[in-house]
C-alpha cells in the first residue's frame, strides 16, 4: 500500500512547489511573493475604519493569493466555459511563465485560479477559501469552499464568480484574487443557537442586559477623536466596567 503522506506539524501549512512550464520547480521566493499574510491596511480605508478593531483584525486573517500579471475577464452571460473572454497584458511567452493560471473551467461566469503549488495542513485542519478580507474587486465574488487539505494530495483551485454579464473586469498585477483560512474540521458544525434563558439564570441574564446598556451608554458618551476612538474600551480589551478581557487580540 502506498503511504498516505506525512503529518504536517501543528500550526503549519506545508507548501509543495510544483513544476513550471520549463519543468523546473517554482521557487519558494516566488510563492511567498504570491501568497501573503494580508496587511491591516486597505487603500480605501479612511482613519476612522482603523478605530474598529474587528475590521482591523479581520483585515489580517488568513493568506491571500495574488496575481503575477494583469488580466481582464468578460462574461457574456452563458453557462458554457467559452462564455468567459480572457485577455492578459504581455506576450504569450511571458504569460506562459506567470502564475497563478487563470482559466474558464466550470462555465456560468466562473474564473478558475490554479496556483503552482500544493498546500497540506496538520491532521484535522481544513482550508476555507474566502474573499480576501475587506478587499473589494467590483463585479467579483470569491466562491467559498472548504477543503480537507490534510487529506487532499493535490492542489485545489480558487474560483471567482463574475456577477454581471457584459462587464469587463480588470485584475491588475498584485491584486489579491482570493484568500484561504485554516479552520479545524467539524469546529463550526458543532455550534447551535440556543436561547440564553435555557442556559443562564434570570439574574445572570439581567447582568448581561445591564452590561450591554452600559457599553452602549459609554459609546454614546465617547469622543470620536480620542486615542482609541469610540470603541476605546473594546480596543483596549476592557468591558464597560473596566475589567480586562482574559484573552484579547490586538492588530
Amino acid at each position: 500500500m502506498i503511504n498516505q503522506g506525512v503529518d504536517v506539524p501543528d500550526k503549519t501549512i506545508a507548501v509543495f512547489p510544483r513544476y513550471q512550464e520549463n519543468n523546473e520547480l517554482i521557487s519558494m521566493e516566488r510563492i511567498t511573493a504570491m501568497v501573503k499574510k494580508p496587511s491591516k491596511k486597505r487603500e480605501w480605508f479612511t482613519p476612522k475604519f482603523y478605530r474598529c478593531l474587528p475590521l482591523t483584525i479581520g483585515n489580517q486573517y488568513g493568506f491571500t493569493i495574488q496575481s503575477e500579471f494583469s488580466f481582464s475577464a468578460l462574461w457574456t452571460g452563458g453557462e458554457e466555459p467559452e462564455s468567459i473572454l480572457l485577455s492578459a497584458e504581455g506576450t504569450q511567452e511571458e504569460l506562459s511563465s506567470f502564475y497563478p493560471k487563470v482559466s474558464s473551467h466550470f462555465g456560468s461566469g466562473i474564473l478558475t485560479i490554479s496556483p503552482p503549488f500544493v498546500l497540506r495542513t496538520p491532521p484535522g485542519v481544513n482550508l476555507m477559501t474566502v474573499n480576501p478580507p475587506n478587499y473589494i474587486i467590483p463585479n467579483v465574488t470569491v466562491m467559498t469552499g472548504v477543503v480537507e487539505s490534510d487529506n487532499l494530495r493535490r492542489m485545489f483551485t480558487f474560483n471567482l464568480k463574475l456577477q454581471v454579464p457584459h462587464v469587463m473586469t480588470h485584475f491588475p498585477a498584485g491584486t489579491p484574487l482570493a484568500a484561504f483560512i485554516p479552520v479545524p474540521r467539524y469546529f463550526s458544525d458543532q455550534f447551535e443557537l440556543k436561547d440564553a434563558n435555557e442556559i443562564f439564570s434570570p439574574e445572570l441574564i439581567q447582568q448581561e442586559h445591564d452590561a450591554a446598556d452600559e457599553a452602549n451608554a459609554v459609546r454614546e458618551r465617547a469622543i470620536s477623536n480620542t486615542k482609541y476612538g469610540i470603541d476605546r474600551d473594546y480596543f483596549q480589551g476592557k468591558d464597560p466596567y473596566g475589567n480586562q478581557f482574559p484573552d484579547h487580540q490586538m492588530p
